[in-house]
């Protein structure tokens, strides 16, 4: 037995013991079964290189590379279906396209057990050639068939990777997918090359496609079971989404269905993966208001991050009264990431409620007690805690936050003598603002001016609304010399800021005044309060700001060497 068919038997025991790996995990997922499938492919190919080589009779030689061949056409397709359950792209796999595209490995796999004329293999005649076979003019079709969809895939994986930047997950997947198609494709090159173009001239097999094989299957199970035990998690939250009473559907910002639990499921004809098409959902659900509907969706268009609400009366199995939410899933510096629907069946609560009419006032009380619930149903939100510690109309933090947060915080500071600042800032003249241009434009200066700057902190940093037109601003880890640089940037980049005002079609500017106080030096700081303390430092600040605004406004007074 010579030397490569040894490393290709070696291999082939390496793919088998991975594969059993993968078989026995204590998670078998979609995608370890799919990934089994290449992964049979990369196994039979070594196997059937290395029964080749050890063959006695020259017809059963022949046979072997025949089938491997066959595993290799397999491996193409096998390429393309494991790439489209990586890109989220399941539900082609069920259409008449990709059937299509099926067509010419079959055509493949026939010819290469037909070999009419042998058109794809012959034995070699020249006994001084290495080459025990020939290699015919089909065999060129099938290497080019196996390059169209293995180079097929990398382009979908490079483009899903490009499209999904929001989604570390999604990339980590398409990258590890893309690195293992993309050795198996460098080293099928190679072995082209050395194997079977220039095998004359080196005058030795080498198996660089099985090695290649080897070291994209150990690589990408690896990625597999990572991915499983992630997968786990998945699982726990489908479940989750799966036993509540309310209906799930996540849609990406380009409209793809993300994921959706078994309520929504039942009522649309919908896949994984499969772009939301309202088409289809005005046919299942025909009885309804789609020009209200559809006015509402118009105007997410122009205004993306809008919740919606509106009902859907369904007919099959019965008829039933939904509620449907929508809400903007939003990532980092507020960019849009996707929407989630949700669905709540309110056929019960209707149906109660109609024959709550008629009865006396018993059945009233149980009714307010539906009436109740509900509304709990509908108040349970995630964003409630977002809301608890929020300014409702400035979307920074509110004051009760603000003060909890420097409580704690200024423990900290005390303990660790760390410095920190606080910066409280008022809009000056804004009485006069809302006298010239009304409440609800004064309200549009108020919001620009908080994300103006918020846009100017840092992660550890916190805006919130102190109360009206006035803010406060904590600044940890940051000197004296820095933090009345910082609220000069502040003071200065809001007097610049044009505020555009729809009803004047015009822009408007403001300035602030700004009160500072920083505290960096703790030598001669007695008190241990948090409390006491904050109190002390919101004084400080308190006073500088009137000092600011008594000097003429648009001014910072910095008060830090008050504090002893």
């Amino acid at each position: 037995m010579g030397l490569s068919m040894m490393i290709d038997f070696s291999i082939f025991l390496v793919l088998l013991g991975t594969l059993l790996f993968l078989i026995f995990s204590k998670t078998i997922s979609i995608l370890n079964r799919v990934y089994s499938s290449l992964h049979l492919a990369f196994m039979f190919w070594a196997l059937l290189q290395f029964a080749a080589g050890t063959a006695n009779s020259m017809e059963y030689r022949f046979l072997f590379i025949k089938l491997s061949y066959v595993a290799l056409s397999a491996l193409g397709a096998g390429a393309l279906v494991f790439t489209y359950h990586i890109i989220n792209r399941s539900s082609f796999l069920k259409s008449t396209s990709f059937k299509m595209l099926l067509l010419p490995v079959i055509a493949a796999v026939v010819f290469i057990l037909w070999n009419p004329n042998n058109w794809f293999l012959t034995l070699n005649d020249n006994p001084l050639s290495e080459k025990q076979f020939v290699y015919g003019q089909y065999f060129g079709f099938v290497i080019a068939l196996l390059l169209m969809y293995v180079t097929g895939s990398v382009m979908l994986l490079i483009k899903y990777y490009f499209q999904s930047k929001q989604d570390s997950m999604a990339r980590h997947v398409s990258r590890f997918a893309l690195i293992g198609i993309g050795i198996v494709f460098l080293f099928g090159c190679f072995d082209l090359i050395m194997n079977i173009i220039y095998l004359d001239w080196l005058n030795q097999y080498v198996p660089i496609l099985s090695i290649g094989m080897l070291l994209a299957a150990l690589y990408m199970s690896i990625n597999v079971h990572r991915i499983n035990v992630l997968d786990m998690i998945s699982i726990a939250q489908r479940d989750v989404m799966n036993t509540i009473s309310v209906g799930i559907l996540v849609l990406d910002r380009d409209g793809h269905i993300v994921e959706m639990n078994q309520l929504v499921d039942h009522i649309f004809p919908f896949d994984i993966g499969e772009k939301f098409d309202l088409g289809k959902v005005k046919q299942q659900l025909p009885n309804n208001d789609w020009s209200s509907i559809e006015a509402k969706l118009k105007l997410r268009e122009h205004e993306p991050l809008i919740k919606l609400e509106f009902q859907w009366l369904t007919n099959e199995p019965e008829p039933r009264h939904l509620l449907v939410q929508s809400f903007p899933i939003v990532g980092r510096q507020e960019k849009l990431m996707g929407y989630m629907f949700t669905l709540q069946d309110l056929t019960e609560v209707n149906n109660l409620a109609d024959s709550l009419k008629r009865q006396n006032a018993l059945l009233q009380q149980r009714n307010n007690e539906l009436i109740k619930t509900q509304e709990e149903l509908y108040e349970a939100n995630k964003k409630l805690e977002i809301i608890a510690i929020t300014d409702a109309l400035t979307q920074c933090y509110n004051r009760r936050y603000l003060m909890q947060f420097l409580e704690q915080e200024l423990h900290k500071h005390i303990a660790e003598k760390r410095p920190f600042t606080i910066i409280i800032f008022d809009l000056d003249y804004f009485k006069l603002i809302n006298d010239a241009y009304g409440h609800l434009n004064g309200d549009i200066v108020l919001v620009h001016t908080a994300r103006k700057v918020n846009s100017m902190l840092s992660s550890k940093d916190r805006l919130a609304r102190y109360g009206g037109e006035e803010f406060i601003i904590y600044l940890p880890e940051l000197s004296a010399a820095e933090a009345h640089q910082k609220a000069e940037e502040i003071k200065n980049e809001i007097e610049n800021h044009q505020i555009w005002i729809e009803d004047v079609q015009d822009h408007i500017s403001v300035t602030i005044s700004v009160g500072i106080v920083t505290v960096d030096n703790y030598q001669e700081f007695k008190c241990t309060d948090s409390k006491v303390f904050l109190q002390e430092v919101m004084n400080l600040a308190d006073t500088a700001l009137y000092e600011a605004k008594y000097k003429g406004r648009n001014l910072i007074v910095n008060r830090s060497s008050a504090i002893s």
